[in-house]
Formats: C-alpha cells, structure tokens, sequence
C-alpha cells in the first residue's frame, strides 16, 4: 500500500490516524493527570481540525488516492489478503462514513438543511455552553488543587520547624542533666528541684508540641479529606450536566423528528389544497372568459342595432329634407304664376 500511494501520503495518514488517537485519549482522561506526553483538549482538537483539512484538500487534489483507497478496501471486504493496516482501514471507514454524510447533505433539500443547521448551532452551543463550565470546574479544580498542595507544603515546612526545635529541646535538656549531674552529688538536692520543674516544664512543652503535631495533623487529614469530596462533588455535577446534555439532546432530536412528520404531512396538504385551487382558478377562468364572449356579443348587436337605427335616422331625415324642400319649391312656384296672371 505504501509503494502505490508514495511515502508522503501514507505518512501524512499515519499522521492523522495518530492525531485522531492522541484526541482518543485527551478526551478519555481527566486533565488533572494528563502529565506531561499529552497536550491539552483545546491543542489537541486544533491539530486535528489542521490535519482533517489537509487529509481533505490532498483527497480533492489527487483523486487517484480515493480509487486506490477505495480498491484496497474491496479487496479486503472481499476475501483477498489485507494490504492496508488496521490503521489504514479505520481511516477508509471514516472517509467512507464521510462520504455517505456528504451524500445525505446533498440529498437534503434547503429548507431540511437551513433547518438541520439551526438545530445543530443550538446543540452546538449548548455544548460549547456545556464544555465552558467543565472547564471551568477543571479549572477551579486545579486552582484547589495547587492551593491544598501548597498549603500542605507550608505546613511540612512547619513541621520540619517543630521537630528540628524539638530535637533540639531533646538535645538541650539532656545537655543540662549531664550538668546537673556532674557538678555533684552536694548541689543533687537543692538543683533536683529546679531539675524536676525545668523537666516538667520541658516534658509539658513538648506535650504541647505533640498536641499541636496531632491537631495539625488531624487538620491536614480533614481538609485532604474535605478537597476529595469536593473533587467526587465536581466530578458527579460533571456527570449529571453530560447525562443532562444527553437528554436534552434526545428530546430535541425527537422533537425534530415529529416536526419534520409534521411538515411532511402540512406540506401534502398544501400540494392537495394548491391543486384543488388551481381547478377553481381555472373553471373561474372559463366562466369569466365565456362571460367576456357573451359580453362581446351582446355589445357587438347593440353595435348593430345602433348602426341601424342611426342609419334609418339619417335615411329619414334626408328623405324630410327632400320633401319639405319640394313643399316651398311648390309653394313658390304657386306664388309666382299668381303674380303674372295679375
């Protein structure tokens, strides 16, 4: 496998098979003991973002590697002698759970992946929402943690003090004894007294000192003890806010699912209604043309019977106008011969 797709691009799968591993185990150990082999979540999600598009562009560049990819692989689902690694075979199961990913968002129409879209920026920021206050739990962990270490450093410190000064009491009064004792048996009587009390006052300091060592002790046990519940307090609010994320998750994937039932069935009844008012627009249609006919018609006979009736007015007065002009030419030729019988 590594001879038909060269050096460099096998490396730079194997590269980006072991980033995904290294983001594997960031996310499956708590920050607190990532030490120090590890980075942290937000370096370890960078660098995997920067290899998935760079995997990305060399894919779209060399479309050759897809086929070769895409032929080692059936010839391992088909029975033939593996020739990539299992490294290799989970990245060809990752591309192709790409592929199909790619495919079902091309297949989605606009409103499905505006829709899709806002659903996940609302998950998307509730999780961010969600890894914010984990982080800032981490992060207050931390701060309790450096601060419970540097105060059980302060008090070691302490207690180092206490014991060096209590040997050194020790020291001190068994320094005097040996005096005591040396400057003789005449001096044993009137110094045993003084001997005793100092003694007493010694043995009671140091009771006091083991006191304080015990109480100290006990303090340092309480408050070890008071940070591990606080720690198994965080670590359980951390669950329940996942376990609540889930949830909240589900039910709004399930609310998806019936709103998208939903428009399914609002949208066959849309297509039924359209269509039924599409038949009313079009018999409207026809009544309204067969009326505008029916209109016509009516306008072109009145257009006809006002021609006529016009006409027969006309014919009329013309034929008027003849006959009372042949009335006073009557009339004056009758006036005319009267004059010259005269």
């Amino acid at each position: 496998m590594r001879d038909s797709l060269g050096v460099d691009v096998t490396q730079l799968l194997d590269e980006h098979v072991a980033l995904e591993r290294q983001y594997v185990a960031v996310t499956a150990t708590p920050e607190g003991c990532l030490g120090g082999t590890l980075p942290d979540l937000e370096t370890a999600d960078d660098e995997l973002r920067h290899s998935t598009r760079v995997v990305c562009r060399l894919l779209r560049e060399a479309p050759g590697i897809v086929t070769q990819l895409q032929a080692a692989r059936a010839t391992e689902a088909g029975g033939g002698e593996a020739i990539v690694s299992e490294t290799m075979s989970r990245f060809l199961s990752a591309l192709h759970a790409l592929q199909e990913q790619a495919g079902a968002r091309l297949s989605t129409t606009v409103e499905e992946d505006k829709e899709g879209r806002e659903t996940f920026e609302e998950v998307k920021a509730r999780d961010e929402k969600a890894g914010q206050q984990v982080k800032q739990l981490q992060k207050e962990l931390r701060a309790e943690r450096a601060s419970r270490e540097a105060d059980v450093s302060s008090r070691d410190a302490v207690l180092r003090k206490l014991r060096a000064t209590l040997d050194t009491i020790t020291n001190t009064a068994a320094d005097e004894v040996k005096a005591i004792e040396a400057e003789g048996k005449a001096q044993e009587q009137a110094d045993h007294a003084t001997g005793a009390e100092r003694e007493a006052a010694l043995r009671a300091e140091l009771a006091g000192l083991k006191g304080e060592l015990g109480s100290r002790r006990k303090e340092h046990r309480e408050s070890e003890e008071a940070l591990r519940k606080k720690k198994a307090r965080c670590e359980g609010e951390v669950e329940q806010w996942i376990a609540k994320y889930d949830a909240e998750v589900g039910e709004r994937y399930e609310e998806l699912k019936a709103l998208k039932a939903i428009y399914a069935e609002e949208t066959a009844q849309l297509a039924e209604l359209e269509a039924h008012f599409a038949r009313l627009a079009a018999e409207r249609e026809a009544e309204l043309e067969a009326e505008r006919r029916v209109a016509e018609e009516l306008a072109r006979q009145q257009a006809q019977e006002r021609a006529l009736h016009d006409g027969a007015a006309r014919i009329q007065a013309v034929f008027r106008g003849k006959t009372e002009r042949r009335l006073l030419e009557k009339r004056k030729a009758g006036k005319g011969g009267k004059g010259k019988k005269k």
